[in-house]
């Protein structure tokens, strides 16, 4: 897998199930409570597409991650629109084993806030994501569109400088109104800069 490694130990790297327990406390760590996740939910989604979760991985602990989660058009649309939850997003999930044509659904970005080092955490995190289009792209993955939706201010100002625009969509849930985000995967390739 697309994987790297720094002199500091800090690795970015596909996710196993191994690595679900640190995936939900980082989740939690971040996120209010009515966007947790167990870690069996996040098991479940690894053993349909074992390619979908990117995570920054240190000596002591998972430090980042992001997950692009490959779908249908219309499962894809229903996500946005709200009409399909996130924790109903495993019957819809595709997997990568052959070439095909998908929609990417940015579920995550997470880097752990509480830690000194976290814009460098980010900066890695954010730069690992043209990697994995690439690389989607050699398996012969056709990506049509990337969407996602913001549930923090921070995420709001930091999609547009990936590539990402607002055209006034919103998505409710949780009670909770979002602004929705799209992207070309090119337009997303050519902000993120190496």
């Amino acid at each position: 897998m697309n994987q790297y490694t720094t002199s500091k130990q800090v690795e970015m790297t596909t996710a196993v199930v191994q690595d679900c327990e640190g995936m939900a406390a980082l989740n939690d760590s971040v996120y209010p409570k009515e966007w947790h996740v167990s870690p069996d939910l996040l098991k479940e989604i690894l053993q349909i597409n074992p390619e979908i979760y990117r995570i920054l991985k240190m000596p002591d602990g998972i430090k980042g991650m992001y997950s692009l989660i490959p779908l249908s058009k219309e499962a894809y649309s229903a996500v946005l629109e709200g009409r399909i939850s996130e924790y109903e997003i495993g019957e819809h999930l595709l997997t990568y084993n052959q070439p095909k044509e998908v929609y990417l659904y940015f579920i995550t970005l997470i880097v752990d806030i509480h830690d000194d080092q976290r814009k460098e955490y980010a900066r890695m995190v954010i730069k690992d994501i043209p990697n994995e289009l690439a690389r989607l792209r050699e398996k012969g993955i056709e990506i049509k569109e990337i969407g996602g939706f913001a549930v923090s201010p921070e995420g709001a100002k930091v999609l547009p400088k990936m590539g990402f625009t607002h055209k006034g969509e919103t998505v409710i849930q949780n009670n909770q109104e979002y602004p929705v985000f799209r992207a070309k995967p090119e337009e997303v390739i050519l902000h993120i800069k190496p």
